[in-house]
């Protein structure tokens, strides 16, 4: 064969049809180890597939058993003194290793800098556990989250709070303005950098004037009025607010170093009352994220869309660089794109990276399109089902 290939003669017609007969022999065979390589790959992919599948029901059995374990635990069922003895008689009697860490864990004053404090017990242990705790932070800057209902129940630990003030730099107080008005010797401190109010009954006002180093406030169910005074807020970067009334150009004026701010759009008036024709423009120098979420699905309508595309056009917000907005599932993301009034927002911004984000709303068939019109404005837009949280 080799002798033919070099060879440079005309080959005769028997050479020619040898030829022919052994490239439908080749061809037939090529196909058919094509045929039986496809036919491998696709069982290879297919006990892929089942391997996927077992890994799967294996992960979901031991899931299983995992719980069928735990709820069987004697740690569920078994008094806490005879767990106890079970302990105590498991210690090997020439060494104290529960005490030594007891004692490395009470010298490590990062492990009580936050805590916990609520008005389900009334026992006095409970004040003196509190106690120990804030004790055990020695001097360390605290995080209190504080659930405050009850305010004769939690009297007492109210008192230890208010003489450990001085260390408080992040509070959180979920309760009523009867028992928050008890703290004000913990809101006016110093050291506090972040406050978060929930309140359930807004029947008296706040204090009426902001701790001087406060950077990061939170307010929910009630619109106190210190909001109103510009003058004590020089230094608050962080805002969260969600109020039954809310006057989002009144906001920006009060709070003139804002980094971040997030709203909840409120059912009534959205944004307050809407900016009429002749309104003048503002300008936020600081503000770099604004996050708008609806309270519920009855506001994300087009009347309210308007109103905050009148607003976008009257801020000018220099440093904005993300604005967010946290919707529903069914909520049409067409309606709240508002893609002039967001243009001209973020064209009034000198930052060079621009990002506006939907989360949880229905995603638009035209996605692409969509992105592709707004990259040419230099935004960066994206849709996605995040569901986290913060407070900041």
């Amino acid at each position: 064969m080799s002798s033919v290939v070099d060879s440079t003669c005309i080959p005769s017609v028997v050479e020619i049809k040898e030829a022919q007969l052994a490239l439908q022999r080749d061809g037939q065979e090529l196909e058919h180890v094509e045929s039986m390589i496809n036919g491998l790959y696709a069982e290879i992919e297919a006990i892929h597939k089942r391997v996927s599948l077992l890994q799967e029901k294996r992960h979901t059995v031991q899931s299983r058993i995992f719980t069928n374990r735990a709820r069987i635990s004697s740690m569920r069922f078994l008094p806490t003194e005879i767990l106890q003895r079970i302990f105590k008689a498991c210690l090997p009697d020439d060494r104290y290793i529960c005490r030594r860490w007891r004692e490395v864990a009470e010298a490590t004053s990062e492990l009580w800098s936050s805590v916990e404090v609520n008005d389900l017990n009334d026992r006095g242990s409970y004040t003196a556990m509190v106690t120990r705790w804030l004790v055990a932070s020695h001097h360390r800057p605290l995080a209190v989250c504080l659930f405050c209902y009850n305010l004769r129940v939690l009297a007492p630990v109210l008192h230890v709070l208010v003489s450990h003030s001085a260390l408080i730099y992040d509070f959180y107080i979920h309760g009523n303005n009867l028992n928050i008005l008890g703290l004000t010797g913990v809101c006016v401190s110093p050291v506090l950098k972040r406050l978060f109010l929930a309140v359930e009954s807004p029947t008296t006002s706040y204090p009426s004037t902001y701790p001087p180093n406060l950077t990061h406030l939170g307010i929910r169910e009630s619109r106190p009025r210190f909001l109103t005074s510009r003058a004590a807020s020089p230094k608050i970067t962080h805002l969260s607010l969600n109020i039954p009334v809310l006057r989002f150009i009144e906001i920006l004026a009060d709070f003139p170093a804002l980094i971040q701010l997030k709203i909840v759009l409120p059912e009534s008036s959205p944004l307050g009352t809407n900016p009429s024709p002749d309104a003048v423009p503002i300008e936020h120098r600081t503000l770099e994220i604004l996050r708008i979420s609806p309270k519920s699905e009855t506001i994300m309508s087009a009347p309210s869309a308007e109103s905050l595309a009148r607003t976008f056009d009257l801020l000018s917000l220099p440093s904005l660089r993300v604005l967010t907005f946290s919707g529903h599932p069914e909520a049409s993301l067409d309606l709240w794109l508002l893609p002039a009034s967001v243009h001209a927002l973020f064209d009034r911004s000198s930052c060079s990276l621009k990002r506006l984000l939907f989360h949880n709303f229905e995603r638009p068939l035209n996605m692409d399109a969509l992105c592709e019109q707004f990259r040419s404005f230099g935004i960066d837009l994206r849709v996605d089902n995040d569901d986290s949280e913060s407070f900041w």
